[in-house]
């Protein structure tokens, strides 16, 4: 298998380099070819003002006659750009460098220009003057130079577009890589913190109050209450750190709730909120068919970016709004793409609101800017209830939840 592939990858190569030489063919051809058109009908043009049409008009003496000459006229110097396209194309000058590709032009018009004079020469109606002959032969040669180097000049410049423009795209694709790969990093270190601060630290904990508190039934047995009382504070502190400080910060680490999904996340979230807000989440229908029916779910670099989110606005909305009321809504939305979804989500609550009606994001900038680098949108509001509105857009590609919760 690895001779197979190691023989392959160079037969594509071969293969996609005989496309672009084939491109840039045809780009030269296209752009020669309207030049020698061009000059064609200009040289119609000059053998009419040479005298020729009137010579033509004075022996022919018929219609039929002056435009028979000048459509050989036109003809001949047809076949001489096509002589010259294909004598040039015939020696592969795009394969070579600058100096060789002009030598090659100069050398083929040099010789299609002689068969060229001697055609025209041939028609009685052409001037033969020695001066016409000399100047159409130059001009000739010139044209034919001129007129092919801008084909193959625009075919390189096209290759060269062409190739920087693959290379931002690959630059650009090795980029987005390099992020989904220190996403993931980020979310095993979120994942390995989150466990041993709510695992271990929190059982190391749990275990030295136990112990503390068997220490102040000790003393206390011994008569020795002010001691025990002491270690009950103690073991009272460390408790409290556990089950705020500690588990806040496991949180911030990785919200509680994100294997399940972001519904399940932002449930959780809301339940630590004081009793006397009322805060409650709706999930759409199609998200829920989205996994139920579907299997496919949130990928987890977008489910936190959802629920850090919809966490700063509910703050917001408590700290600066002082709302009582906090309604969350979101909803899958389908894109052309079949994997390819956009999730809704609307935070309303009835507080306060913002009185600039384009208001700072201050907390909610960082989640802007993780939301507009995947393609969303966030704007920040008044809501229908007079309070403020919290909406945004991401967009995120549906991934297999088989095995990682239901939502």
């Amino acid at each position: 298998m690895a001779g197979l592939s190691a023989r392959v990858a160079p037969a594509r190569g071969r293969a996609a380099e005989t496309v672009l030489l084939r491109d840039r063919t045809r780009i030269a051809v296209a752009v020669a070819g309207a030049n020698f058109v061009l000059y064609a009908l200009m040289t119609v043009a000059g053998w009419a003002g040479w005298g020729g049409l009137q010579t033509a008009i004075t022996h022919e003496r018929s219609a039929l006659g002056v435009t028979l000459d000048g459509v050989v006229v036109l003809v001949v110097n047809l076949a001489f750009g096509a002589v010259v396209i294909a004598g040039t194309l015939a020696f592969r000058p795009l394969s070579r460098r600058w100096p060789a590709r002009l030598a090659v032009v100069t050398g083929v018009s040099a010789v299609a220009s002689v068969p060229r004079m001697l055609a025209l020469t041939a028609i009685s109606s052409t001037p033969t003057g020695g001066a016409y002959v000399a100047a159409v032969g130059t001009l000739g040669l010139a044209a034919g130079v001129v007129g092919m180097s801008a084909g193959l000049l625009s075919a390189s410049l096209v290759d060269q577009a062409r190739t920087e423009q693959q290379r931002r795209e690959e630059e650009a694709l090795r980029a987005a890589r390099a992020v989904e790969e220190l996403q993931d990093e980020e979310i095993r270190v979120r994942r390995l913190v989150f466990d041993q601060l709510h695992g271990t630290l929190q059982f190391h904990l749990v275990t030295v109050t136990a112990g503390l508190d068997r220490v102040a039934e000790q003393l206390a047995s011994a008569g020795d209450d002010d001691r025990a009382a002491e270690v009950r504070h103690w073991a009272e502190t460390i408790e409290e750190i556990r089950e705020e400080d500690v588990r806040s910060l496991s949180h911030s680490v990785f919200p509680s709730g994100a294997d399940l999904g972001p519904q399940e996340a932002i449930e959780l979230l809301l339940r630590r909120l004081p009793p006397q807000v009322d805060a409650s989440i709706e999930l759409g229908d199609r998200y829920r068919d989205l996994v139920a029916r579907d299997g496919l779910r949130m990928p987890m670099a977008e489910r936190l970016v959802v629920i850090y989110t919809v966490e700063e606005a509910v703050t917001n909305a408590l700290r600066h709004g002082r709302a009582r009321t906090v309604t969350v809504r979101a909803d899958a939305e389908p894109t052309a793409d079949a994997d390819r979804w956009v999730f809704v989500t609307v935070v309303d609550d009835d507080g306060t609101g913002p009185t600039d009606p384009a208001p700072e994001l201050h907390g909610l900038r960082r989640h802007l800017e993780r939301i507009e680098y995947r393609g969303g949108t966030l704007a920040l509001g008044a809501g229908p209830d007079g309070g403020g509105r919290l909406a945004f857009r991401l967009p995120f590609t549906a991934d297999p939840a088989a095995g990682d919760g239901a939502s």
